[in-house]
Formats: C-alpha cells, sequence, structure tokens
C-alpha cells in the first residue's frame, strides 16, 4: 500500500492519499478530505488502470478530467498527488516526497 498525505496550502484541507495494487496495472484508491470536491472525486476513483493516466497530453488523463468536472480549483494539488501515488505503487515511480516552497 502506498499512502501520501497532500496539504493543499491555503484551503487548509489535507488529503490522505491510499493507494492498493490490484493488478500489474490496476490500482484501488481511498482519498479522505473534508474538501467537498474532493470528495465528489474521491467517489468517482475508486479503482483506476495505469493506462487511464498516462496516455494522452498534460491535462487530459482520466483523474484530472475528473477533478475538473467535481470543480476543483485549477491549482489544487490533490490530482497531481494522486497520480504520483497511483504511480508509486504500480512501480513506475520511486516514492519520492514533492514539495512546493515560495521562498521571500
Amino acid at each position: 500500500m502506498t499512502r501520501l498525505i497532500v496539504d493543499p496550502g491555503a484551503c487548509g484541507f489535507t488529503c490522505k492519499v491510499e493507494v492498493d495494487k490490484v493488478g500489474n496495472y490496476q490500482a484501488t484508491i481511498n482519498v479522505q478530505s473534508e474538501c467537498k470536491q474532493i470528495k465528489k472525486l474521491a467517489n468517482e476513483l475508486t479503482k483506476i488502470d495505469f493506462l487511464e493516466i498516462s496516455r494522452g497530453p498534460y491535462g487530459r488523463n482520466y483523474i484530472s478530467q475528473s477533478a475538473a468536472s467535481c470543480g476543483l480549483h485549477p491549482s489544487c494539488p490533490i490530482p497531481c498527488g494522486l497520480i504520483k501515488a497511483i504511480e508509486a505503487e504500480l512501480g513506475m515511480a520511486v516514492k519520492k516526497n514533492i514539495i512546493f516552497t515560495y521562498e521571500e
């Protein structure tokens, strides 16, 4: 199982993601958040095939399209976090932290 916590910043709705591999290219997804849009997205994304997120140009994969239809803000980092967690669980990427840091 791959677990990822995403702190999206200003909105304050921390998101907990759990991804379990269920086949060579398939995974189940469990997303917990107090954000109503993320809750809606979580209901749509319970199982995913890697090909659904790896095909097509940036922003046109299944997760990005689902995020848009659920009304997520364009700068919400949760969809990217979901993709990173899925890739890590399926062995397509290493588990390495992602950090956005503002410099002053």
